[in-house]
């Protein structure tokens, strides 16, 4: 009578670890697509810095605007995410040549982000980072 009780237990707690192994991974695979997805932010933000050069007009400044592109990310991340049921945590810095953080206009040549998944009770379920790199266009 205890042997059939031994493997219900046994198979039950097998069950328990495979589902929890599966869910963890759906939700870090969310956090993994959502900055997949975004890679399309950096042709869009590629677009506008031409097109600010062209506003600009010749005095070979090129137009950056890192509110515009912040906007741009907020807006890609919401999009991939609006259907899952955390909330989403963005931090983001811009970078230099050289990798390292600046806030001045002139030297940012990349932005890094970190998307998290936050539950009700303020835990993060998933955690993804991206590093793009903005491509200026050539004089």
């Amino acid at each position: 009578m205890s042997t059939p009780f031994k493997w219900f237990v046994i198979s039950a707690t097998v069950g328990v670890v495979v589902f929890f192994i599966a869910y963890r991974g759906l939700v870090q695979n969310s956090a993994t697509t959502t900055t997949s997805e975004i890679e399309v932010l950096a042709e869009s933000v590629s677009a506008g810095i031409i097109r600010g050069e062209v506003e600009e007009g010749g005095d070979g400044f090129l137009h950056f605007d890192k509110e515009e592109l912040v906007a741009n990310l907020v807006a890609n991340v919401s999009t991939a995410q609006k259907t899952l049921g955390f909330d989403v945590k963005l931090d983001y810095v811009f970078l230099d040549n050289q990798g390292n953080v600046t806030e001045d206009d002139n030297l940012i040549r990349g932005i890094q982000f970190r998307v998290q998944y936050v539950d009700d009770k303020g835990e993060v379920k998933a955690t993804a980072e991206r590093r793009l790199a903005l491509n200026y266009p050539s004089n």
